[in-house]
This record gives C-alpha cells, sequence and structure tokens, in this order.
C-alpha cells in the first residue's frame, strides 16, 4: 500500500493474479493477469500480484510521484519488503 502513490504495473510477459483491496485483510478483488495487461492501482489501496505460471513475470512500474530508486529490482517478495 502506498498512501500517497498512485501506481501504474504493465505486464510485458508472465502470468499473475493481482489482489486488491482497503485493507491489508481484504484484498477482496482478483483479476487473472498476463501479457500485455496494465494494471491501475489508487493511492491508499492494499495490493498484491502473484506470479501463477511457470515464468518469471517481467513488468515496469510507474509511481506518481517516483517511489523506488533507479535500478531498483526485487526477485522476490521477501526482498521487496525489506
Amino acid at each position: 500500500m502506498h498512501p500517497n502513490l498512485d501506481q501504474f504495473i504493465r505486464i510485458e510477459q508472465g502470468f499473475g493474479l493481482v489482489q486488491m483491496g482497503d485493507n491489508k485483510n481484504n484484498l477482496n478483488f482478483e483479476r487473472k493477469v498476463c501479457d500485455d495487461f496494465a494494471i491501475v492501482i489508487p493511492a491508499g489501496k492494499w495490493h498484491n500480484l502473484i506470479n501463477i505460471g511457470n515464468l518469471p513475470i517481467k513488468l515496469y512500474s510507474i509511481y506518481a510521484p517516483p517511489q523506488h530508486p533507479k535500478g531498483t529490482i526485487h526477485r522476490t517478495k521477501a526482498d521487496a519488503e525489506h
């Protein structure tokens, strides 16, 4: 959840499950996504993207305003949470 940022995610490769909701314990919106999908996550919305395919998901993400320093790569969710 990014309290002051909107986020745009574009899936370039792979299959995933997008989850969103108003709190972290109630991600009641779920949609399967794949190549060429775009996801818009409003500021304050809890969200998660789970890889449900056999290959890594390749994506790019745009934050308004920027959130992560240039070159940031999270190989796993655990890496992203540190």
